[in-house]
């Protein structure tokens, strides 16, 4: 055996180096009856260099026509090799080109000033992936005119063309390609990053060559920051791509600034009140609405005229109620009294909406109300109300009886009326200050846009009025017994995120919710707490994963609905689940580091117990007790970025809702600890304990609700349950029933399992 050293420098084109690249070494015999055994591996260095040394036999050698030949590789596919017979026992293949087309980009990512942004993901994608498209419909409309000679039938305007539109926008991602994905990078610490692929990953057609274009995502990889233009028919062995300069605000810190190097709408010294279930946020608005004077602006979901949001306590009978006036009738009286009242309200594609009803019931009036079109799988979810440009409301409910309710949640609440439905668990926020521009701003940018779309320009709002508006330090809101304790926060910071969707009061539309939610995730260190309607949204979800592998210490804790009222929805929720990594043949508090609960009402009645799922239908989310939101977004694709619950990306890219949150900080030193005291009150009622002066246990507050969802879980089995808050672990089965029964047999078999 004879040691034998082979090496050589690969390089491109222009003859720069090509480093990271796999090669081997192969004895290339000259017979093809003899097997090429591998001799050794190496990948090339930081010059592109290599060496790789070997035994070989005098066998081997002493065959002039056998040959060392190096292969190179990219992610296990063969780019290229090169042989070269055996002279001696050093064998120097010298400077290798390659020269055989497109293998990779590279480029650098800075910030506004020029400085590096470090550990940014990068993708390379092939635009139009190379692939000989079978274009289906084109197939079946060249048989169907092949066999049949009726031009009525086989016309563009005919039964086959009007078919073949039908087809193509409704299926169209069934009968076309996706892009390429190339490869991926990370920026290093000097912003550079370097992508390498084989050309079998774009080149499916002969000496085709690739139209690239980078995305680059945020540091979780979760996240599309940029996305460049297409670079075309590139032929050259590396891309060099053009500096993309990021501003170092859209990656860093935790407020939202919308691809600026700002913050948006963000204000200070604003007022306002967080309102815990609708008894307390319907009870402020009816007051303010029966205190406006001069202009009252409303954009509801839903809002059916005979909606009655206040009850009074019988004067005869004080465990019975008296019905105030429906809230149709309080708008109408407060346009009587001079008020300027605007109702946008929005039109639904999926059930019947209550438009027509709402249009009724005004008609003889000056109460303006209009419709917002759908036209596709989006709505107008931002439900917002402004009062004389001093008052304001982010409101959490759509304006429908099956929506009251108080913090008892109780099963039989009589003030839902004939409605057989609930309990509903919302939360609203009442505001005076600044802040109220940018609600009034919104209404202006929807109606004006309602103008230019479907009433000839006419009837616009040319002013917002809210503007140098002195803020009135009052809070009358009555204290009643079933409230939740009131927070009410003076003098702070508030930023407004809003879902725009595209091609309306915005081109391209706005992902502040978005943005706000990526930037909480990233920062989170202690705690993520998100209390919302829907969990499928594919960001959401693959931020959560990915900030829990890198932060072992994080803990989630979500409270959701086990059966969402858009159908699809619960497996999407599983399905998300699984990829965070839980395992749903098991309770779901069972992982370490995170819980997922759902609430439940329920009471021990006329011999039985009575026990119902509490719907969840607010959108808060607290991180640390540094961030919250609270609004009308859920975290679904609609409301954050688009419907893709409902179809692909290209056919749901522009459906994406009209929402709007907003978002409180405490980041400063003391912090005001506004945050802590919301997040108390909220757990309180969920927890169904005080924990006003409960400090973090060691281990966090995951275990806090894992020990009240077990503690709820063995009530189960008692003769008369008793539901300390009402969570209990989230059951992925179909109905209560089945619900409950699953809980019960997960506890014995942890009972069991750990002898408790």
């Amino acid at each position: 055996m004879e040691k034998c050293l082979v090496s050589g420098q690969l390089v491109d084109d222009k003859e720069n180096p090509i480093y990271n690249i796999q090669l081997k070494a192969i004895a290339d015999y000259s017979s093809i009856f003899d097997d090429d055994p591998l001799l050794g591996e190496e990948v090339t260095d930081e010059n592109g260099k290599f060496e790789i040394n070997f035994p070989l036999n005098s066998k081997f050698i002493d065959d002039k026509n056998n040959k060392i030949k190096i292969e190179f590789f990219i992610d296990e596919k063969k780019i290229m090799d090169v042989s070269r017979g055996i002279q001696e026992e050093i064998i120097d293949f010298g400077i290798i080109k390659f020269d055989k087309g497109n293998i990779g980009v590279n480029g650098r990512i800075t910030d506004e000033k020029g400085n590096p942004i470090e550990g940014l993901t990068v993708i390379a994608e092939d635009e139009d992936y190379g692939k000989l498209e079978l274009n289906v419909l084109d197939l079946v409309e060249f048989k169907v005119k092949s066999f049949i000679k009726n031009k009525n039938i086989i016309s563009d305007e005919g039964i086959l063309g009007n078919s073949k539109d039908f087809i193509t926008d409704r299926f169209k991602p069934l009968l076309s390609l996706r892009d390429d994905y190339l490869g991926s990078a990370v920026t290093d610490e000097n912003g550079y990053y370097s992508i390498i692929y084989p050309q079998e990953s774009y080149r499916e057609i002969l000496d085709k060559e690739p139209d690239i274009k980078i995305i680059v995502k945020d540091k979780l990889g979760v996240f599309e920051i940029r996305e460049t233009e297409v670079h075309k028919n590139i032929n050259s062995t590396f891309e060099k791509i053009d500096d993309i300069i990021i501003n170092r605000a859209e990656i860093e810190g935790w407020q939202v600034t919308l691809n600026s190097d700002s913050p948006s709408r963000i204000t200070s010294n604003n007022n306002f009140e967080i309102l815990i279930d609708n008894h307390q946020a319907w009870e402020k608005m009816v007051e303010v609405v029966d205190e406006a004077k001069s202009y009252i602006y409303l954009t509801q979901f839903e809002f059916y005229p005979e909606f009655i949001p206040k009850f009074f306590t019988s004067t005869e009978d004080p465990s019975k109620y008296e019905a105030d006036d429906s809230l149709t009738y309080k708008l109408l009286e407060a346009q009587k009294r001079g008020a300027d009242v605007k109702i946008i309200i929005n039109e639904n594609r999926v059930v019947p909406d209550n438009y027509d009803e709402l249009y009724d019931y005004y008609k003889e009036s000056d109460v303006d109300v209009r419709r917002y079109p759908a036209k596709g799988p989006y709505s107008m979810h931002a439900k917002v109300l402004v009062a004389d440009g001093k008052k304001a409301f982010i409101i959490g409910s759509p304006f429908t009886q099956s929506y009251w309710d108080t913090s008892k949640h109780d099963i039989n609440e009589p003030r839902r009326l004939e409605k057989n439905e609930g309990p509903y668990h919302d939360v609203s926020t009442y505001f005076e200050g600044p802040v109220i521009h940018h609600l009034e701003e919104f209404f202006i940018e929807l109606w004006n846009y309602l103008s230019d779309t479907d009433f000839k320009g006419e009837n616009k709002l040319s002013e917002n009025k809210s503007l140098n508006k002195e803020i009135i330090n009052v809070n009358t809101s009555e204290k009643l017994p079933d409230f939740n304790p009131l927070l009410r926060v003076e003098n702070e910071s508030l930023q407004i995120v809003r879902s725009i969707t595209p091609q309306s009061i915005s081109k391209r539309g706005e992902t502040g919710v978005l943005e706000a939610y990526r930037k909480a995730i990233t920062n989170a260190e202690d705690f993520i707490y998100l209390e919302n309607q829907y969990f499928t949204n594919k960001y959401i979800i693959g931020a959560l994963k990915k900030v829990l592998e890198l932060k072992p210490d994080l803990q989630i804790i979500m409270i959701i609905n086990e059966v969402p009222d858009v159908p699809t929805y619960r497996s999407w929720q599983h399905y998300g689940f699984e990829i965070m990594g839980l395992d749903l043949q098991k309770l779901t508090i069972e992982h370490p580091q995170i819980g997922v609960f759902a609430k439940w009402s329920g009471k021990f009645q006329n011999g039985k117990n009575k026990l119902r799922n509490c719907y969840i239908h607010s959108k808060v989310a607290i991180v640390d007790d540094k961030w919250a939101t609270i609004g009308t977004s859920n975290l679904d694709g609609s409301s954050l970025s688009y419907a893709e619950e409902f179809g692909s990306s290209e056919l749901s890219a522009n459906h994406r809702n009209m929402e709007m949150n907003a978002i409180m900080y405490d980041m400063d030193f003391p912090q005001s600890d506004n945050i802590e005291n919301f997040r108390k009150i909220l757990w309180s009622e969920h927890l169904g304990m005080d924990i006003s002066n409960l400090e973090r246990p060691q281990e966090g507050w995951l275990d806090l609700w894992k020990d009240k969802g077990y503690e709820n879980i063995s009530q189960l089995e008692k003769e008369e349950i008793i539901l300390h808050g009402g969570i209990l672990p989230y059951s992925t089965k179909n109905n209560p029933k089945e619900q409950i029964k699953d809980l019960v047999e997960q506890y014995r078999r942890l009972k069991a399992r750990f002898n408790i």
